[in-house]
């Protein structure tokens, strides 16, 4: 009898899809297969999110919608892994009975062996198995591949060595590990053999990427060497905090495969507020880094997050954040209002803002940052950008229509570009579209003989 069919759900950070790959890829590897669809799952594996309150609920919520195939469905087991049982493990095992397995961030042989105990004698054995969080190093599955999407995440390094006063993560992911280059651009080149054409490299810092290795690495050497990986068309950098853009970083990002992109999380340019996050830089250093990347890379667009309602954030302090919206007109921010995590310093910090001031700051930022991408994506009107195809999203009057990604938009996370073609095009292509139309989020547009702008 073959082994039993899984289903692999993933829930938070694009940090947690590559973990949700290695998973898949080991599994893969014994001998497993995997469905699109739950109902159809004798065990349903889910990857969960406990960074904020927000993503604890979402991945309880999942951890409950999945159990009902249990019932109506073929499921015998339900294992849930991830950042929420490596934060809340013996918690969740009184509140969630429904789970058959907890496994935190880090064991995935743990996951195997119990699966195998499974298939072996059909029955589940509650108990969890929590991890610490300092695994071994950090090997991709990629011997057994699939056919990769056009764009996909590739994880350089594990935990993170920062102690952000509001940050749960080095407690559940333990301290910062990079994975050999070798071991990276590997993966890289075999995952390129198999349709990947952008490789989105993650960690919670990749900008310290390599300082732990020996001999020592960086962020702008490996950047170097995937720029080499026949098959590969982009790499785009994300989550390098301003304390690691390098001028040697810089002058990697200049090569034609670098997407004029950069993820800086930043976080607030209040000088106390930073303070109180435990951050690294102040105001003057981070607007600096802005400056510094908008001289040496023109066309770059900067991402980043940035928090509301820390403890100790003034009227003052919160218009110094608009403020600074105002002046530096960020290509892509993301927003989100603090939330107290249990065990971190900051949960205890006086000057807790009130919930609704909270709630009035974010929607008073988001608003002030979507007026800035409307007339950032206005600008763009009549440029010719190059554009990867994501899929092709329909056929009419016998013109097929696609959607793709511009240099400045990384996968599920920034805007989209649509258009037309009277010809058949593969994912992962790169074509120029003239760009005739802004929307809040979708570009549209035609394709362009001439070269891009």
């Amino acid at each position: 009898m073959g082994r039993p069919l899984l289903f692999l759900e993933t829930l938070g950070c694009p940090k947690n899809q590559a973990d949700s790959r290695q998973v898949r890829g080991k599994l893969l590897e014994e001998g497993y297969a995997f469905t699109d669809e739950p109902q159809d799952a004798e065990i349903i594996l889910l990857n969960t999110c406990g960074f904020i309150d927000e993503a604890k609920e979402e991945s309880i919520q999942a951890i409950l919608r999945l159990s009902r195939w249990k019932k109506k469905g073929r499921c015998r087991f339900l294992a849930v892994m991830g950042c929420l049982p490596q934060k809340y493990g013996s918690e969740l095992e009184e509140a969630l009975p429904e789970a058959d397995l907890l496994l935190g961030v880090n064991d995935w042989e743990a996951l195997s062996k119990r699966l195998g105990e499974y298939a072996e004698r059909k029955a589940p054995a509650v108990k969890p198995e929590i991890m610490p969080p300092e695994p071994g190093l950090y090997r991709a599955r990629w011997s057994v591949m699939e056919k990769s999407s056009p764009a996909d995440y590739i994880k350089i390094a594990e935990g993170c060595h920062h102690r952000c006063t509001f940050c749960a993560i080095p407690q559940i992911r333990g301290g910062y590990r990079s994975r050999t280059p070798e071991d990276i651009i590997a993966e890289a080149a075999a995952r390129a053999a198999h349709g990947l054409r952008e490789a989105v490299l993650v960690a919670q810092d990749t900008g310290a990427y390599g300082r732990d290795l020996h001999p020592a690495s960086s962020l702008a050497e490996l950047v170097g060497s995937l720029c080499a990986v026949e098959g590969l068309l982009r790499i785009r950098i994300m989550y390098c905090y301003p304390e690691e853009v390098s001028d040697e970083l810089i002058e990697a990002m200049k090569h034609p495969k670098v997407c004029p992109y950069l993820d800086m999380p930043m976080q607030h340019v209040d000088d106390d507020v930073l303070r109180r996050m435990g951050r690294g830089l102040g105001s003057e250093e981070l607007k600096g880094a802005v400056r510094r990347l908008r001289e040496s890379l023109p066309e770059v667009a900067i991402r980043t997050t940035l928090m509301v309602g820390f403890p100790g954030e003034t009227e003052e302090a919160f218009r110094s954040l608009l403020g600074f919206l105002d002046e530096y007109r960020l290509e892509r921010v993301g927003f989100f209002a603090f939330s107290p995590q249990p065990g971190t310093p900051a949960e205890s910090l006086p000057g807790q803002v009130d919930e609704e001031i909270k709630e009035r700051r974010l929607e008073a930022a988001q608003l002030k940052q979507a007026r800035i991408l409307a007339q950032r994506n206005d600008s763009l009107v009549g440029r010719v950008i190059p554009v990867m195809i994501d899929e092709e999203t329909g056929m009419s009057a016998g013109r097929r229509y696609y959607e793709g990604r511009g240099p400045w938009d990384a996968p599920e996370i920034d805007g989209l570009v649509g258009f037309g073609s009277e010809e058949a095009l593969a994912q992962g292509c790169l074509v120029n579209v003239r760009i005739t139309h802004s929307g809040d989020y979708i570009l549209s547009g035609e394709i362009a003989d001439e070269p891009c702008q």
